[in-house]
């Protein structure tokens, strides 16, 4: 994880803990100990749980390190079309949009979901790459102007966000 990303998040983790409101749209868990955090999860993620243990941003939740198993579970309702079934081991759910899994392709870090296309996850003919890596999701997605791009952007979570100034750089762009 950049220092710049490692930075913004305890900023904001203090922001919130200074707004004892924010628990009804946002937590940022404490840094996991090293020893907890499983030596078998790819690096960036390992980076993220070492810096916050768990992230929930309005609708979008990143799993923490004890969670992190207990939501697996979507793997096995995967679309046959997608390339999940065939190489599960290769795929790990690392959060949620609404209740919907977010995915990391354990070889090359990206992150992908299932676009919204009026059908449940599950039924969808779409699966689309989101960011190349953890830490650009976290920073364009989950603490930028991205978040409007998941979501409703009507939600105090993006409330927040504007408050912080962090939609300011609506050119920026993942692909």
């Amino acid at each position: 994880m950049n220092p710049e990303l490692r930075q913004l998040i305890e900023e904001l983790r203090a922001d919130l803990a200074d707004q004892p409101a924010s628990l009804a749209y946002a937590e940022f868990g404490e840094g996991a100990a090293i020893d907890v955090v499983p030596a078998s999860l790819p690096a960036d993620l390992r980076d993220l749980l070492l810096v916050a243990d768990g992230l929930r941003a309005g609708r979008l939740e990143l799993a923490s390190t004890s969670t992190l198993a207990g939501i697996q579970y979507h793997l096995d309702y995967a679309p046959d079309f997608s390339t999940i079934p065939e190489d599960r081991a290769g795929w790990l759910v690392v959060g949620t949009r609404s209740d919907e899994p977010i995915f990391m392709d354990r070889g090359t870090g990206a992150i992908w979901y299932f676009p919204p296309n009026g059908t449940e996850w599950f039924m969808s003919d779409a699966f689309e790459e989101l960011a190349p890596d953890l830490g650009s999701f976290v920073d364009y997605y989950l603490l930028g102007p991205g978040y409007a791009d998941l979501t409703p952007a009507d939600d105090r979570w993006f409330a927040f966000l504007d408050e912080q100034g962090l939609l300011d750089d609506e050119d920026e762009d993942l692909s």
